[in-house]
C-alpha cells in the first residue's frame, strides 16, 4: 500500500463515520439561527483577545470574545450553509465543540494507529492526515 492509497482509505473511512456538526451533537437546548456568508471562513490569531472570523476577501465577518465560539462558527461552515444553528447558553457552545473535537481526534488516533502499524519507518504521518482533513475540508482548530 502506498501513502496515497493509505490517505484515500481514511478519506473513505471518515466520510463514512463522520457526524454532522453541529446537529449531531447538539443536546437538546435553545438556539439561535444565524445567517453564514456561504464562504469560507478563516480564524486569523486573535487581537486583544478578540476573535474575528473573516472569509477570503478579509472582510470580518463576525467578532467574538468567545474562543469556543469562534471554533463552533469555523467547523459549522464547513458545508457553507446558509444558517447555522447556535445555542444560546455559552456552556453549551463550549461541550458541542469538545465533543466534535474528540470525534476528530479519535479519527487522528485511528488513523495514527493505523499507519504507524502500515509505515513503521515514516514520518510523514502529519502530511498524511492533513491530507485526508484537507480532502475532507475538515479542520481541527
Amino acid at each position: 500500500m502506498t501513502e496515497k492509497e493509505f490517505a484515500q482509505s481514511w478519506v473513505d473511512i471518515i466520510k463514512k463515520e463522520l457526524k454532522s456538526f453541529p446537529d449531531d451533537f447538539l443536546k437538546e437546548t435553545e438556539c439561535e439561527v444565524i445567517s453564514l456568508p456561504g464562504k469560507l471562513l478563516f480564524l486569523p490569531p486573535p487581537f486583544f483577545n478578540n476573535y474575528q472570523i473573516t472569509d477570503e476577501t478579509g472582510e470580518t465577518y463576525i467578532s467574538t470574545d468567545d474562543h469556543f465560539k469562534a471554533k463552533y462558527i469555523l467547523y459549522g461552515n464547513r458545508t457553507k450553509p446558509a444558517n447555522l444553528k447556535l445555542p444560546l447558553r455559552d456552556l453549551h457552545i463550549y461541550e458541542t465543540v469538545r465533543d466534535y473535537e474528540k470525534h476528530l481526534d479519535a479519527f487522528l488516533k485511528d488513523m495514527e494507529k493505523d499507519f504507524k502499524q502500515t509505515f513503521p519507518n515514516s514520518k510523514g504521518f502529519k502530511r498524511i492526515s492533513l491530507q485526508v482533513f484537507n480532502s475532507l475540508n475538515l479542520t481541527r482548530l
